[in-house]
């Protein structure tokens, strides 16, 4: 199976996307990150879902959980509200964001050398770029991985052709 076999469109923000936007793509569409486009709609980053946590929980609940104890529902009502103000780029520009460099495949590359990217970059999103740097699309790691259990399931079944 081919990057260009499991690439699929999936929604891309910008700098100027509030925080809670932001919020609403990963949960409506589902998804481990974000894709951080320019403004001409070219992919220039990563930023992995558990990173837009880090805008909700302050730092001193980060490095004490069990300060997160103390806040009742009002007062993680009033964290979650705080995504409003708050941009994409806040999350790039942040020294303790890791926001990653855009991990890109080929679009004739394997399973094994897309899963080895999303490996070796921590990444749970890879976009698929031809040669010349056009984007086609973007491979999820659930997407990446209901692949892997499809080939495992056929390898597995009696009388499969694989």
């Amino acid at each position: 199976m081919h990057a260009s076999e499991l690439a699929e469109a999936i929604p891309t923000v910008t700098r100027a996307t509030t925080a809670l936007e932001a919020a609403r793509v990963i949960a409506e569409h589902r998804l481990a990150g974000l894709i951080v486009a320019d403004d001409d709609g070219v992919p220039v980053a990563v930023v992995p879902g558990t990173q837009v946590l880090k805008l909700v929980v302050p730092r001193y609940v980060r490095e004490d959980p069990s300060l997160a104890h103390v806040y009742d529902e009002a007062g993680a009502d009033e964290l979650c509200a705080a995504l409003e103000g708050k941009l994409v780029a806040n999350l790039l520009d942040s020294d303790e964001i890791a926001s990653r460099k855009l991990p890109s495949v080929l679009p004739d590359d394997t399973l094994v050398e897309i899963a080895t990217v999303m490996i070796d970059s921590h990444s749970p999103v890879v976009v698929v770029r031809d040669r010349d740097g056009t984007y086609s699309g973007a491979i999820t790691f659930a997407r990446a991985m209901a692949a892997i259990a499809a080939i495992a399931d056929r390898q597995m079944t009696p009388g499969s052709d694989a």
